[in-house]
């Protein structure tokens, strides 16, 4: 069996060593496995299995962001670009969006394909901001904004993915993190400063 050099296996320890130079690792815990990663901005360690192995050390998740939230003007412009794309005479449409840090925040508006059900780059392999982005949201127009298994599929990165949607009722927003295919959710509060009006989704959707 051939392992992939860029990820990692560990047994937790106290304290955990930095982070390694890998995309990503599976720590094995006294309270089962966890993956961490780290990125310009961002270090994440969530578990994935919960499971009682004796004899390690207890872990606790850990999110930490190393940059400003994302500043209320620019999502306000991101909702007024959203609610275009929606009220657009050949939508609703769903608009995609990157957020890139670099000593302030930057908005995108990439050359997308757009439906009523679906968005995503035009050309992701060319476009720099998917490939550098710390932050995508995409909008749901009327629909919750709820993940869908299709945003499972697509949303492979090392990122902070969000979605806004409820457009017409409530206009709502939610935040997860995602690890190449593993997903935590978080608050809005943790990475955007809200605008008045735009309900964060994180308390309801953690409810069992």
């Amino acid at each position: 069996m051939t392992l992939n050099p860029f990820v990692r296996h560990t047994i937790a320890t106290e304290p955990m060593p930095p982070c390694p130079a890998a995309l990503y690792e599976y720590v094995f815990a006294g309270n089962g496995i966890f993956l961490r990663a780290q990125r310009e901005g961002l270090s994440v360690r969530f578990p994935v299995l919960s499971y009682p192995i004796l004899g390690l050390p207890i872990l606790t998740p850990e999110i930490e962001l190393t940059v400003p939230r994302i500043p209320q003007t620019l999502i306000e412009q991101m909702l007024g670009e959203a609610f275009d794309a929606w009220q657009a005479p050949s939508g609703p449409l769903e608009s995609l969006f990157h957020f890139t840090w670099d000593e302030t925040w930057m908005l995108t508006i990439p050359e997308q394909i757009r439906t009523a059900v679906s968005v995503q780059p035009a050309d992701p392999e060319h476009c720099p901001s998917y490939q550098s982005c710390l932050v995508e949201i995409h909008s749901h127009h009327e629909m919750r904004p709820q993940f869908s298994s299709m945003d499972d599929e697509e949303e492979t990165g090392f990122r902070i993915y969000g979605v806004c949607g409820s457009f017409k009722k409530q206009p709502s927003i939610s935040f997860r993190i995602g690890l190449y295919g593993h997903f935590v959710p978080i608050p809005a509060s943790l990475i955007a400063e809200l605008p008045p009006g735009l309900h964060d989704t994180y308390r309801e959707d953690a409810e069992p």
